[in-house]
């Protein structure tokens, strides 16, 4: 191997190395556990499943699924086309023919119908109208399927001194449970459940990794076990203090007979 060769296979090497890492920013890594665990529930690990992941961004969660449910069938929309461009490229990487990336705005309509599950978990503090944008996601779904939703709590606070009170590009802080039951409600589900999530503990390591996100590579790797260990201990329950964010569901009605 010539040294063009090895610099290259390095380079490449070092691309996948930070792209690992910055799935595994806690809070991040908690939204794809908690998401697949519901769908899992909901359809089964080897069926046939369509999803919509709306508001996807860089595209990270929605390859991480689509890599590990080879069955499932995603659509990953945003409106920024510089993301989904590096998406599209990590899909093709990675060979990952169940996934795809198109641009959408979420309040004014999104490409397709008839999913069985349509994700909203980096995006609805950040859309001005959320109760639009619900409703196009909702209008996504099948008749029955589900609308997957994880926002911040309103009252959350952050764990570390110094660390920043808001979430990244929000309009506003976040929901109360009830609030996000309503506008669930409002938007034409039913069978709505809201729990908390994303306690001290994960929050914690979520702030410790923002403070070193843009150390040197070696810092992040020594720092990871224990953001790893977080996110696992959260994801069981095992965790402390108060939730700093709401994940909800709720089921589209079924087609009158």
């Amino acid at each position: 191997m010539g040294t063009d060769e090895r610099l290259g296979l390095v380079g490449k090497s070092k691309a996948i190395l930070e792209e690992r890492l910055s799935l595994m920013a806690p809070a991040r890594r908690l939204r794809l556990a908690e998401s697949e665990r519901e769908l899992v529930r909901r359809f089964g690990a080897g069926g046939r499943v369509r999803i919509l992941d709306a508001g996807c961004g860089d595209g990270l969660l929605t390859l991480a699924m689509a890599a590990r449910r080879r069955t499932w069938s995603l659509l990953g929309v945003d409106l920024r086309a510089d993301m989904l461009e590096g998406a599209r490229r990590r899909a093709t990487a990675r060979r990952l023919g169940n996934v795809e990336f198109r641009e959408a705005d979420l309040e004014q309509a999104v490409p397709g119908a008839d999913f069985d599950a349509v994700l909203a978990t980096e995006c609805l503090s950040e859309i001005p109208d959320d109760l639009r944008a619900l409703r196009v996601m909702v209008a996504a779904l099948r008749p029955g399927g589900v609308l997957l939703v994880q926002v911040p709590d309103r009252d959350w606070r952050p764990v570390l001194p110094g660390s920043s009170g808001t979430w990244r590009e929000q309009v506003r802080q976040g929901y109360t449970a009830e609030g996000l039951a309503t506008a669930l409600r409002e938007a034409g589900l039913e069978a709505i459940s809201v729990r908390p999530t994303y306690r001290s503990l994960a929050a914690a390591a979520q702030e410790v990794r923002d403070r070193i996100k843009d150390s040197g590579l070696l810092l992040r790797l020594v720092a990871f076990p224990f953001l790893a260990a977080a996110t696992r201990l959260e994801y069981h329950g095992l965790t402390f203090g108060r939730a700093n964010a709401l994940i909800a569901t709720g089921s589209k009605p079924q087609r009158l007979s």
